[in-house]
């Protein structure tokens, strides 16, 4: 399985200890991971106040990591067909697009998805995603190529999800390969353990994906 997007940012840690996976971007994903965990203990915290924290770790792994600040930069102006490219060369240089399932979140998803039926990917598992921006008008870029899609895709999406919520499956057009699965969330994923769990078994019934496999 390979991950795409801030996988380990969202509260599914359960799921690392279920499959084995192969993150494929941000270098920072186990230390972001490790404070979500930490505020998610603390209760809830202020949007702000998150938005600081996270921006403390990637300026503090930056300077530890030059490289990563690098990886920021290009990252902050969303150009979403290089991180195409980034995740095509990862999967084409272990030559197992067929039995690859990509597991994203957010824009993660929307990136596996463009590149799912060029490279043959079994499977795209996307928690989240962004059809639209909350502070934009329409983007057809987001969602149009989502009608077409011939490869299996599993979207987990939250009632409260503010890039998409239950208003989905009326105003956009899916394909019949795409399932939709909606969880009382919003687009941070701020579930329970037993939610978590419930993810995981749900990702394993319609992938078909055995534990540790």
């Amino acid at each position: 399985m390979i991950t795409g997007g801030d996988l380990r940012q969202s509260r599914l840690d359960v799921g690392y200890k279920t499959f084995t996976i192969s993150p494929w971007e941000d270098p920072a994903a186990e230390v972001i991971h490790f404070l979500r965990k930490i505020e998610s203990k603390i209760g809830i915290l202020p949007k702000r106040i998150r938005r600081f924290n996270l921006r403390m770790i990637q300026i503090l792994y930056g300077l530890l990591n030059p490289s990563y600040l690098a990886y920021l930069y290009k990252r902050k102006s969303n150009d979403v067909l290089s991180r195409c490219e980034s995740l095509a060369n990862t999967i084409c240089t272990r030559g197992i697009a067929a039995q690859t399932i990509i597991l994203s979140r957010s824009s993660g998803g929307r990136v596996s998805s463009l590149i799912a039926d060029q490279l043959g990917i079994k499977h795209v598992v996307c928690l989240g995603y962004p059809f639209k921006h909350p502070d934009h008008g329409d983007e057809p870029e987001r969602y149009a190529h989502l009608a077409q899609l011939k490869t299996p895709m599993l979207i987990i999406q939250g009632v409260d999800d503010e890039y998409g919520g239950l208003e989905i499956e009326d105003k956009y057009v899916l394909s019949e390969k795409i399932a939709v699965s909606f969880l009382n969330t919003n687009h941070n994923f701020d579930i329970s353990d037993a939610m978590a769990h419930e993810i995981v078994e749900l990702i394993e019934r319609v992938t078909g994906l055995s534990k540790k496999t």
